[in-house]
């Protein structure tokens, strides 16, 4: 099952105001792989990710929607708060094969 995920590319680093994003609904990710010169560093929406995970678990097909580029894309790791289980921050990987469209 491929789950498609808008994105968007985020500029603010820092643990305070990654805090800060991730109270307003927002979780952090990075995207990295064969395909690109710099790893991308983005915002997904926490329910949406909650719903594709629950929807086709780690295994999954991704897809990542930044502006007007689509990347396929595979969950590499889901980092969680140990105590809450909360996610905390996403990796995906892009393969080789995929080219942005």
């Amino acid at each position: 099952m491929v789950v498609p995920l808008k994105a968007e590319i985020r500029s603010d680093f820092g643990k305070e105001k990654m805090k800060k994003l991730r109270r307003a609904g927002k979780l952090p990710a990075v995207a990295y792989g064969p395909g690109l010169k710099e790893p991308l560093h983005l915002l997904l929406d926490l329910k949406e990710v909650q719903k594709g995970l629950a929807q086709a678990g780690r295994e999954g097909d991704f897809v990542l929607t930044v502006g007007r580029r689509k990347y396929p894309a595979l969950l590499q790791e889901a980092q969680r708060d140990p105590v809450s289980g909360e996610l905390l921050h996403l990796d995906f990987y892009l393969p080789a094969s995929a080219k942005a469209k």
